[in-house]
């Protein structure tokens, strides 16, 4: 894909951005608004923070720029309260779909990204 972007848009600056953090990076999770058990807890951080360097390692490999919104989203996993949260629990309070960015965190990925690239 990367390729094929560099072929359509020669001129273009290109970026890879990765995923926030869903679950907090500490603790168990966070009981019944995310209900995962205790031991996939650390299964699917591990997960998440391999994805995010696997498409670090991707764009690297391509010679465009990677942006880590994952340890910038510290502290507003789904797990955080609704006023910090960036992605929702499985049980949406902000108008998103389960586990997904919400306005706030799509704001914050936001500034992430245009603080990246200037």
């Amino acid at each position: 894909m990367l390729a094929e972007i560099r072929l359509r848009s020669p001129n273009a600056r290109k970026f890879v951005v990765g995923y926030p953090q869903v679950l907090p990076d500490r603790g168990l999770g966070c009981g019944p608004s995310l209900p995962i058990g205790f031991g996939d807890v650390s299964y699917l951080r591990a997960r998440a923070k391999e994805l995010n360097r696997m498409l670090r390692t991707q764009a690297t490999n391509a010679g465009v720029g990677y942006i880590d919104t994952y340890t910038p989203s510290e502290g507003h996993s789904a797990c955080a309260s609704p006023t910090a949260r960036w992605v929702e629990p499985l049980v949406p309070v902000h108008p998103a779909a389960p586990v997904h960015p919400n306005r706030r965190g799509m704001a914050g990925i936001g500034d992430i990204v245009a603080l990246a690239v200037q």
